[in-house]
């Protein structure tokens, strides 16, 4: 059955997929703590933009970051499509003693959500790119926002969600090879591997959440420099993101007025060479000559289409296409120019790509044990999760600025 809305799907599987399901104050605060980095350090939001803010929540699920806001002094609205969300949430704000800073709790998605009132912030993590054409988001949050309103978004970027795409196709070819139910044949390919990082929820919720969710794919996933340029179209300028979305070894006189177009035109260029570094979740920054950079790029897009191809059809024209684009890769890698933080990480990616390349060789050969050893094993396919969550964070352009 095709599914309509992301939020449909978790409705139709009676579950709320960020539950943390907090007690105490203690585990709150601990939540809070790292809510705190990330804003802080990481996205350049200081906790105190949100106190007597007007915050609007899009797809709070259970309600764990609007509890986090709530706490920064926010006053709350919460656009929830998945009615299942709604008691859970209004249960966390009495539990916690916030129910005053839940202004409104709409059963409404982005496209439904309808609002006389503007907004400072607006929040929306974890599903905003299954919304498409990413233009409407940006019209809508554009529409709602307070000149100089922030907009907050998460999504799984194109190459950096290289992995999750791979893991997804070893599953589906894993499936077929044995016939055996999805969570069973999971529990086959992916148990080591989900075992070495530590996780607050369930093996089952994962399954769920990304290797059987038709919304993991890559006609969903979102290219950083298109969804910046979109956004600049709308009248946003790009304030922060991570990873790091601004050029963040340029220097200039700081005097220096750049125009919008210069900053975009300078952010797309870093990113151009930040692929690689998306897609190994570490510091790979392609310094060589332009034409070098787009090969890899080129070789990247590609080896990422043809995986995400294999989901449907794991055994199918894209399968030897995948093993020759991974060692295609592997080995041009190793003649390009790279900026890491040593010689160890452009090892690992290489050697992390190597694994991949054997384990769809054992695809290819029909061998279901042979990629079960594979994956259940190599310490460089346990240890590579790549970086397919990205955040950026806009702001709404002052007329006239």
């Amino acid at each position: 059955m095709a599914e309509d809305k992301l939020f449909n799907y978790y409705e139709r599987q009676d579950v709320l997929p960020t539950f943390g399901n907090f007690k105490s104050l203690a585990e709150l605060d601990a939540y809070t703590n790292q809510r705190r980095e990330l804003f802080s350090d990481k996205l350049v939001l200081s906790p105190r933009l949100f106190r007597d803010a007007e915050v609007l929540e899009f797809g709070p699920d259970s309600g764990e970051n609007a509890l986090v806001f709530a706490g920064w002094g926010a006053n709350m609205t919460l656009a929830e499509p998945n009615r299942h969300a709604h008691p859970k949430i209004q249960a966390y704000f009495a539990h916690f003693g916030r129910t005053e800073r839940l202004r409104e709790l709409a059963l409404a998605d982005v496209e439904g959500f309808r609002s006389d009132r503007g907004f400072d912030i607006i929040d929306a993590e974890g599903f905003i790119y299954t919304v498409q054409p990413t233009a409407n988001w940006l019209r809508i949050f554009h529409r709602l926002l307070n000149p100089d309103g922030y907009a907050v978004v998460s999504y799984y970027e194109r190459h950096g969600g290289f992995f999750e795409l791979a893991l997804k196709a070893i599953h589906a070819a894993g499936k077929a090879l044995t016939g055996r139910p999805a969570l069973e044949a999971a529990r086959m390919l992916f148990d080591a591997k989900w075992n070495s990082i530590p996780h607050t929820r369930s093996f089952e919720s994962w399954l769920m959440d990304v290797l059987e969710n038709p919304f993991v794919r890559h006609r969903y996933f979102l290219d950083a420099t298109a969804l910046c340029t979109a956004a600049h179209e709308q009248g946003f300028d790009i304030h922060s993101a991570w990873p790091a979305y601004r050029d963040v070894l340029d220097i200039y006189w700081h005097k220096k007025v750049l125009s919008d177009g210069e900053k975009l035109r300078r952010a797309a260029r870093h990113l151009h060479r930040s692929r690689l570094s998306f897609l190994g979740g570490r510091k790979l920054y392609l310094v060589d000559k332009i034409d070098a950079v787009e090969a890899i790029s080129e070789s990247i897009g590609a080896l990422v289409l043809d995986v995400d191809a294999m989901i449907d059809d794991p055994f199918g024209e894209s399968l030897p296409r995948v093993v020759a684009r991974l060692a295609s890769l592997r080995e041009t890698i190793r003649t390009t120019n790279i900026l890491a933080d040593d010689a160890a990480d452009i090892e690992a990616v290489i050697t992390t790509l190597d694994s991949l390349h054997l384990v769809f060789d054992a695809i290819g050969q029909r061998d279901a044990s042979a990629v079960a050893a594979l994956t259940q094993t190599n310490s460089a396919f346990i240890n590579a999760w790549g970086q397919p969550a990205h955040f950026l964070v806009v702001r709404k352009r002052v007329e006239g600025s």
